[in-house]
């Protein structure tokens, strides 16, 4: 298996805060609302389904902030600075 291939933990995040509506389409993921009104989606993905991913948060109109890889996924992410 291609180091691409194997499964890696991300953090997603969105602008605005989702209404259940559409966390339903996010149902199997960590999805959390952050304070300064962003969303926040983390999980470990292949490449396909992270493009599956990328897809669904196109068709729902969403707007992608940042998506971030951690290699290690034991440790937490740490806040993303702004400046």
């Amino acid at each position: 298996m291609k180091s691409i291939d194997k499964p890696t933990h991300y953090q997603i995040c969105l602008q605005g805060k989702l209404d259940k509506r559409w966390l339903r389409s996010f149902e199997a993921l960590d999805v959390t609302s952050s304070a300064d009104d962003e969303t926040v989606i983390s999980g470990a993905f292949d490449q396909s389904a992270l493009h599956g991913l990328f897809n669904r948060i196109r068709d729902l109109g969403l707007t992608l902030i940042s998506v971030r890889r951690h290699e290690n996924h034991t440790e937490p992410f740490r806040k993303r600075e702004r400046g």
